[in-house]
């Protein structure tokens, strides 16, 4: 009884630590996209639609190396097997031997990128370009829950 509660500590503990590094990571990475979406908008004659998909992009790569290095730590081994138990020990792994990961977070970006595209264009047109900041901050804040699930449960998987 006692090991079931102190791994139901420790998962609760992980959990807690990956939500708290994903919205750490997630909050860089929509500064990211929301400073460079503001600044293609503001500086060019780009649409908010167009500026939106090289934001993403740009984000995306302070998505991918924060969440692969601190959201959703990973392990040196080459099996994939993660040990988060054991802060101290932690090694700096490389993603350059990560593509499966990668990948994975780049199809759950990708998804989620599906979705923000497509509530923020429908946003656009029923409330009209000049509300493309507010829109674009309510549809990022409703795709999180989902991108954190999909992250955690299937891109980041150990």
């Amino acid at each position: 009884m006692t090991t079931t509660k102190s791994t139901t500590a420790k998962l609760t503990a992980s959990t807690s630590q990956q939500a708290l590094w994903f919205l750490i990571v997630g909050a860089s990475a929509a500064l990211v996209h929301f400073l460079v979406l503001v600044s293609i908008v503001s500086l060019t004659t780009t649409t908010p639609t167009w500026a939106n998909v090289i934001a993403f992009l740009l984000a995306f790569v302070v998505s991918f190396f924060g969440h692969f290095y601190l959201t959703f730590r990973q392990s040196p081994s080459p099996y994939g097997h993660s040990d988060n138990s054991n802060e101290q020990n932690f090694h700096v792994p490389s993603w350059r031997n990560s593509l499966p990961t990668l990948i994975k977070w780049f199809t759950s970006s990708a998804v989620g990128f599906a979705a923000n595209q497509s509530l923020f264009v429908l946003g656009l047109n029923w409330f009209g370009e000049r509300y493309y900041i507010l829109i674009w901050i309510v549809v990022t804040g409703i795709i999180t829950v989902m991108t954190f699930s999909l992250g955690k449960l299937w891109a980041f998987k150990s």
